[in-house]
């Protein structure tokens, strides 16, 4: 379990100081011997891998200040805890990172009311497995207290500052790094995951051109393009304009152009406007081709459902949902799936779905496209047409497999499934399909998910030949609920599955991780990632053995010294 400590903190600094350190100022000098300052109660909260732990702290000269044997036992039994040596005779302490911490009693005694008080600069010097390091300590009643930052510096556990909420966060698993990057313009909130019984398009993007990471992001009608040194230092920041009122979806392709989907509403049901428009863009975001494509049987775009893109040998698949022409049978406008396949060349549309598609679904509401080859995957979440999870796979303009990878019981077209698809993924002999299914007798509505995962061979003729891996094994009556899903390939032999539990009596909640092979076979069971947000409505951002995704709020407070931070989180997997 992560433990949450929680700090009252006075803050008195300016936000660019206080986040630079974690709620702390880290430029600021070091405090002569003989000073007497001014420590202040703390009144923050501070949160240790997600449980809630409370310990006396002070503020001194904007920086926050812990007892060193509280903050050990606060992280002891996490990736970080570290023990505390005291030398005698040299009047030194030595901290040891990766060892137990043994109590000495008294620590994380709080008081009921904290006062001011005066604090003198402490002479204890301080050693990290034998070493002499620089850390800032004062002595408050007797007791020494150290600055935050420099053990976190020292220490090797990442500490972020959180302005919408004040609350400092520590994360202390070994696998997951944390950095926080300030003054982040038009930042969007990374709590945007909105999958009840349909989903919807991602407006967040991570994507890397060369040594660079690049955030996407759209806000009031206009394309944000911040860019990130190696160490998410930031860098710069492009703005693009929209073509089209409604943002589907981004794209990089191999050879570093980038591809955007708008689209716009077509109430009236022309089949001479353009209802979609793709844009092909070069590494400085000019326009250099689009395609305008009409007459597809559609009233609304990205209607109840994602985007989803792949490319490969020059050509560029889309695979989302629309709202359809008014239907002379019942008056009524129906949901489906739509694809198109345009040549990235020339932007000419290969191939456009209509009013009845080959890989037709309805409704659908989850799609997911890959390229295998020469082949194209579909995978979709439909609730009629069939009700339950398909893949298709698409040859040379064609369909030629249809496979059901789950059935849900209820009637047809009834919008709740209780199921959520997550991901799509090629192995060198399977398809991979990703999400979450309840475990109940139709209408439980209040039935748990569990997490699973479908491995589809490549020669499969039906669902017969499905081989269903499953990730959690909660029972039908728990109030786990899993919406939340992430399916990514590391390697042709090795995806990583992301996936966030709620509990709806408590609202409790926690990332999960578990890794898999390109056989479907198991080599990282679930961990648990508790206090480590979740992607939210993005694609995490694979390099090498590690993914990287991203937490923000945007404060709408209207505070001129608030400023929008993102938390950059990367995962490394063996």
């Amino acid at each position: 379990m992560k433990k949450y400590a929680r700090i009252l903190l006075f803050t008195v600094m300016t936000v660019s100081a206080a986040f630079a350190a974690g709620g702390e100022n880290s430029a600021s000098a070091s405090p002569a011997a003989s000073a007497q300052v001014q420590a202040v109660p703390a009144a923050s909260e501070v949160f240790i891998n997600g449980q809630e732990v409370k310990f006396d702290a002070y503020n001194i000269n904007g920086n926050n200040y812990f007892k060193l044997r509280d903050l050990a036992k606060a992280l002891d039994g996490t990736g970080k805890s570290f023990a505390v040596d005291w030398d005698s005779a040299g009047n030194r302490i030595n901290l040891l990172p990766g060892q137990a911490y043994k109590p000495v009693g008294g620590e994380l005694a709080v008081l009921e009311r904290l006062d001011k008080k005066k604090a003198t600069v402490a002479a204890s010097g301080i050693l990290v497995n034998g070493r002499q390091v620089a850390l800032t300590a004062y002595n408050i009643g007797g007791n020494n207290y150290f600055k935050l930052r420099d053990l976190s510096r020292q220490l090797d556990f990442p500490v972020t500052w959180r302005s919408y909420d004040n609350t400092i966060q520590i994360i202390t698993y070994p696998n997951v790094s944390v950095t926080a990057v300030n003054a982040v313009a038009q930042a969007r909130t990374s709590a945007d995951y909105y999958y009840s019984n349909w989903f919807r398009p991602s407006e967040r993007y991570l994507f890397r051109t060369g040594d660079r990471i690049n955030l996407l992001e759209i806000k009031d009608q206009t394309i944000y393009i911040q860019q990130f040194a190696a160490d998410f230092s930031k860098l710069e920041e492009t703005t693009v304009r929209m073509e089209l009122p409604l943002f589907g979806g981004f794209h990089m392709d191999d050879d570093g152009n980038y591809y955007i989907v708008y689209g716009q509403e077509n109430m009236e049901e022309s089949d001479d406007k353009t209802v979609y428009r793709v844009v092909k863009y070069d590494a400085s975001w000019t326009n250099t081709g689009q395609a305008d494509i009409t007459g597809v049987y559609v009233s609304r775009p990205f209607d109840g459902s994602n985007l989803t893109m792949d490319s490969s040998g020059g050509k560029l698949v889309i695979h989302s949902a629309r709202l359809r022409y008014v239907t002379p049978d019942d008056g009524l406008r129906h949901q489906s799936n739509i694809s198109f396949l345009i040549d990235t060349g020339s932007m000419a549309v290969l191939q456009k779905g209509g009013q009845w598609p080959d890989n037709h679904v309805s409704h659908s509401f989850a799609t997911y496209v890959r390229f295998d080859g020469d082949r194209i995957v579909y995978a979709d979440h439909g609730d009629a047409y069939p009700r339950g999870f398909v893949l298709q796979v698409e040859e040379y303009g064609s369909i030629t497999k249809t496979i059901d990878l789950a059935l849900f019981p209820g009637n047809t077209g009834d919008n709740y499934t209780g199921a959520y698809l997550g991901g799509l993924e090629s192995s060198a002999s399977n398809y991979l399909v990703a999400g979450s299914n309840s475990v109940f007798t139709y209408p439980a509505y209040r039935s748990s998910q569990n997490v699973f995962l479908s491995v589809v061979p490549k020669t499969a003729h039906n669902i017969m030949d499905v081989k269903t891996v499953m990730l959690t094994d909660h029972p039908a009556n728990s109030d786990i609920r899993i919406r939340e899903t992430h399916l990514s390939r590391v390697n042709e032999n090795k995806f990583v599955l992301l996936w966030r539990e709620y509990h709806e009596n408590t609202s409790d909640q926690a990332l999960y991780y578990a890794v898999v092979d390109g056989q479907g076979e198991i080599l990282q069971k679930p961990v648990k990632l508790a206090g480590v947000p979740s992607p939210g409505n993005m694609t995490p951002l694979v390099q090498g053995n590690t993914l990287t995704w991203y937490f923000s709020v945007s404060d709408t407070r209207g505070r001129s010294n608030r400023q929008n931070v993102i938390e950059f989180y990367t995962l490394k997997v063996d």
